[in-house]
């Protein structure tokens, strides 16, 4: 439920810095790794050993960092071909 959670918030602040279109995507990426970071600090249990540890909390972070990365490029192809459609129309 809480994955569920960080990817809806990862989703909503990639769309809002999208739509500001002025941050670099290297910034952006930044920014999604350190919110999959901290939202996989739920799934690290200390149960597991640390050679568990590190394994489960890196496969979280590539995980949600890609489906973030992945929906924003999705996102921004959409919103390039709404802008050249507009375009184009209006001439």
């Amino acid at each position: 439920m809480s994955r569920t959670f960080a990817i809806a918030a990862i989703l909503s602040f990639s769309t809002a810095l999208g739509a500001a279109g002025a941050r670099a995507d290297d910034s952006l990426a930044a920014r999604v790794h350190a919110a999959a970071v901290k939202s996989c600090a739920a799934e690290a249990s200390d149960s597991f050993p640390a050679s568990h540890y590190g394994v489960i909390t890196s496969t979280c972070v590539r995980r949600i960092s890609s489906a973030a990365m992945r929906n924003y490029a999705i996102e921004a192809d959409l919103r390039m071909k709404s802008s050249t459609a507009l375009n184009t129309a209006t001439k």
